[in-house]
């Protein structure tokens, strides 16, 4: 499944890229079906790259044919972001911690200037999710499961992609 959100800000790249690699746990207030992200590592391998290894925690309703392998305490995800401040980008590759096996998810974010003011995001992405063969998942069910699941996933993080931009914007108004 495709992932690809734009949006444009009100603000400088700069202003926007900085907040959003920097600032991100202060984001979640902004971030529906989101509890918490936890910065558990950053680097910093050269000058112009910072790494993070962000853990996300969901908070939704599971799906009912899912409710048997999926459980509260198992929506959570690993965000691992490599940061490239001259190309101003991010690229990105999310990790499960139910069904890591079976769900893929990757992608890169672009931060384009358009004026002094004003800056377009783009967020694009893939997401696979390959459930045949994950334990406790019936065969008979997989085929019925799967596209509930790849829905499930992509309204879990979509809502999210769209309210991070602009919850950044809200962030950065609340920041001046």
């Amino acid at each position: 499944m495709d992932i690809n959100v734009v949006s444009i800000l009100g603000f400088s790249r700069d202003k926007v890229f900085d907040a959003y690699r920097d600032n991100l746990p202060d984001m979640v207030q902004y971030l529906p079906n989101i509890s918490k992200i936890e910065v558990a590592d950053r680097g910093e391998p050269d000058e112009h790259t910072v790494t993070f290894e962000n853990h996300w925690f969901a908070d939704a309703p599971i799906p009912k044919l899912a409710q048997a392998f999926i459980k509260p305490e198992m929506l959570k995800w690993v965000d691992y972001a490599k940061w490239n401040s001259e190309e101003h980008s991010c690229e990105w590759r999310i990790e499960t911690f139910f069904m890591r096996e079976a769900v893929q998810c990757s992608g890169k974010n672009t931060f384009k200037v358009l004026d002094d003011n004003r800056m377009e995001m783009t967020i694009h992405g893939d997401l696979t999710v390959n459930i045949k063969g994950v334990p406790g998942v019936p065969r008979l069910l997989a085929g019925k499961i799967q596209p509930q699941l790849e829905k499930f996933i992509i309204a879990l993080i979509t809502p999210n992609f769209h309210k991070i931009n602009s919850g950044i914007e809200q962030y950065l108004q609340t920041a001046d």
